[in-house]
């Protein structure tokens, strides 16, 4: 029961939010921004619906398949997901597949990314 009231605050915050942004809108510092907000907190609260409908059809669904009832109301054998068996195969990548990481020494390094100017320098 909590969760239908929980709905029901959800739905009525976002068009509370949808009228919040239409009198925004309607002010006189109110701009398109506005407009497109007050269009856009309504599908919010539809899709709250939406997701709560989805989300006790698959509970139902999960209750049928679990105590063994069919989708005509009678009894069924009830069935469980089996995963697949995963194949036994490499789990590394062969370092041979792999480039070679460049390797160089301090001094490689410094002299490749030795500053070409000077501060003060204005050239």
């Amino acid at each position: 029961m909590w969760h239908v009231l929980f709905l029901i605050v959800l739905v009525a915050a976002t068009l509370g939010l949808a009228w919040w942004q239409w009198t925004r809108f309607r002010s006189g510092s109110g701009t398109f921004q506005n407009l497109g907000y007050a269009f856009q907190w309504p599908f919010f609260g539809a899709f709250f619906v939406f997701a709560y409908k989805k989300i006790l059809e698959y509970e139902n669904d999960k209750y049928d398949q679990e105590h063994g009832i069919s989708a005509d109301g009678e009894p069924a054998e009830p069935t469980t997901y089996v995963a697949p068996v995963k194949k036994s195969g490499p789990e590394e990548i062969d370092a041979d597949f792999m480039p070679e990481r460049p390797t160089m020494s301090v001094e490689e390094f410094n002299q490749q990314f030795q500053p070409r100017r000077h501060r003060g320098e204005n050239n």
